[in-house]
């Protein structure tokens, strides 16, 4: 298994089918440049394929329907048998991309050449090589050469096998990747709370796609808010100690924080960008956590979807 090599080729159907996808490519300094929102409108199937980009090609992503109320709205349906390499070695966006005033969070399996952060690939003991990478660029311009020559640079991969995916946040593709991280917002939570993700095996999540709005610090608040109030997660673990998984599911959830109920679509309002450092860290973990326990057999939940929260920051009028 090679993340890179799953998600070049997917990186090179994007450009193959650049038109019916409603995106556009060019090339900068020999590397690709794949734009799926800046100057383009994208599509929901570009967001589906960007989505599994980042989690380099072993996962797999969907629309589906989600019941609020009397209401059907789309949503991201995520599943993957390697939880640890697909989110947390992959998707992540651990790569902070700055070169003189281009700046972008970096996600997908260059991260996992360049090592970035470094700390995870110790962890887990994970490397890989390749001819070929690919890093999603979440950002609202293009990058420039000195760009592309650090990512090789850092990758160890040569310019004209580069393909750097962009994605706009105020964009369908940007709307739908994020919600496309439900899997990782929770394994992130786990971790955070001392979780060995070894014992993971399989995950699944759930979450509401949020609406688009033109401006992208709007659209990280409502992002949020779909992650954190609408999104469940589903994990096969494998671990001798059921008192211990029932404690640590019952701290997963966003409503184990102490700032839960705060709206993030209303509070980007308030604080603009500093929205994101006004609260507790340990809100940011899906709505819903669910553990089966392989071993025993044993299921644990805790959390629950806030529906008065999503309509808000839905902007239902009704």
């Amino acid at each position: 298994m090679n993340l890179n090599k799953l998600s070049v080729e997917l990186a090179k159907y994007m450009v193959d089918h650049a038109d019916e996808l409603r995106v556009t490519y060019t090339k900068i300094n020999g590397a690709t440049v794949i734009d799926t929102g800046i100057k383009v409108l994208g599509s929901f199937e570009a967001g589906l394929l960007v989505s599994k980009i980042t989690m380099g090609g072993v996962a797999d992503v969907s629309i589906t329907p989600f019941q609020l109320d009397d209401l059907l709205l789309p949503s991201v349906l995520v599943r993957t048998d390697y939880p640890v390499e697909a989110c947390i070695l992959s998707q992540l966006a651990g790569w902070r991309v700055q070169v003189k005033d281009f700046f972008a969070n970096g996600s997908g399996p260059a991260r996992i050449l360049a090592r970035k952060p470094k700390k995870y690939f110790e962890t887990f003991r994970y490397s890989e090589t390749a001819n070929e990478t690919v890093l999603v660029l979440e950002t609202d311009k293009y990058p420039n050469d000195e760009v592309v020559d650090y990512v090789a640079k850092e990758t160890g991969v040569d310019k004209g096998s580069i393909y750097l995916v962009l994605v706009f946040p105020a964009s369908i593709v940007g709307s739908v990747q994020v919600s496309a991280r439900i899997v990782e917002t929770g394994l992130y939570k786990l971790d955070t709370l001392g979780f060995n993700l070894r014992y993971t095996r399989s995950g699944i999540g759930v979450s509401l796609i949020a609406p688009l709005h033109s401006d992208p610090l709007v659209m990280a608040g409502k992002t949020n808010d779909m992650l954190l109030y609408g999104g469940s997660t589903y994990y096969i673990v494998d671990l001798d100690n059921d008192d211990y998984l029932r404690e640590i599911v019952s701290k997963a959830p966003s409503s184990s924080s102490k700032d839960y109920g705060k709206s993030f679509t209303e509070m980007v309002r308030e604080y603009g960008w500093d929205f994101l450092y006004r609260v507790d860290p340990s809100i940011f973990a899906p709505a819903v956590m669910t553990i089966n326990n392989v071993r025993t057999g044993r299921v644990f939940t805790a959390g629950h979807i806030n529906k008065d929260i999503l309509r808000r920051a839905l902007g239902l009028t009704s």
